[in-house]
């Protein structure tokens, strides 16, 4: 009987572990699909008119972060060699892409897109703050500075802790070293007779 419950438990521990790899394992994709573009055979590709003209080329890609789809393609139109382009982004629905993106066609002319507006990027965000128990949000920063000025040369160090409600205030203090260094020279000329 104690035979019996020593090889039901050898059996459970394993089977539990195979279970675990199996849920990690579900993360990764070992193959690219028939249906896939690679990024970088997208980024860089010409995008044409129907008339064959070249419109411009796909800079960059916009995706969707709920959904991870791709929205539009941002194609530097105009200018020349990089020089006075600008970028406008195309719906990625509109772009008619050949076997693995080799030819990129919209239904644009030339002309459109140079007269299409220039798309708006935003801004990069950073993680926002940490919300404190009271519902406050909180945070503390450092920051150190160098000044040089006519007479000498300054370099300053801060701290500081902030609360705030949707806004950026707070207190700080700082202190500041400066060293001053002076250099004096003199030069006397003259003659000297015997």
């Amino acid at each position: 009987m104690v035979r019996k419950s020593i090889l039901g438990s050898a059996v459970a521990i394993p089977l539990f572990m195979v279970a675990a790899t199996a849920t990690s394992q579900e993360a990764l994709v070992t193959n690219q699909g028939d249906d896939e573009l690679r990024g970088e055979w997208v980024i860089g590709a010409d995008v044409t008119s129907p008339e064959g003209d070249s419109i411009g080329s796909i800079e960059d890609i916009i995706l969707s972060q709920e959904d991870g789809t791709v929205t539009a393609a941002i194609v530097s139109v105009g200018g020349f060699l990089g020089i006075g382009a600008k970028s406008i982004a195309i719906e990625w629905s509109e772009l008619e892409i050949d076997w693995d993106a080799n030819e990129v066609n919209v239904n644009l002319t030339q002309q459109e897109a140079e007269d299409a507006p220039e798309y708006a990027f935003r801004e990069r965000e950073n993680e926002p703050a940490p919300v404190g128990d009271s519902g406050m949000v909180t945070g503390t920063g450092t920051g150190t500075g160098m000044d040089t000025g006519t007479g000498g040369t300054g370099a300053g160090t801060g701290s500081g802790t902030g609360m705030g409600t949707g806004a950026d205030t707070g207190t700080g203090a700082g202190t500041e070293m400066e060293t001053e260094t002076e250099m004096e020279s003199d030069t006397q000329t003259g003659t000297t007779t015997d």
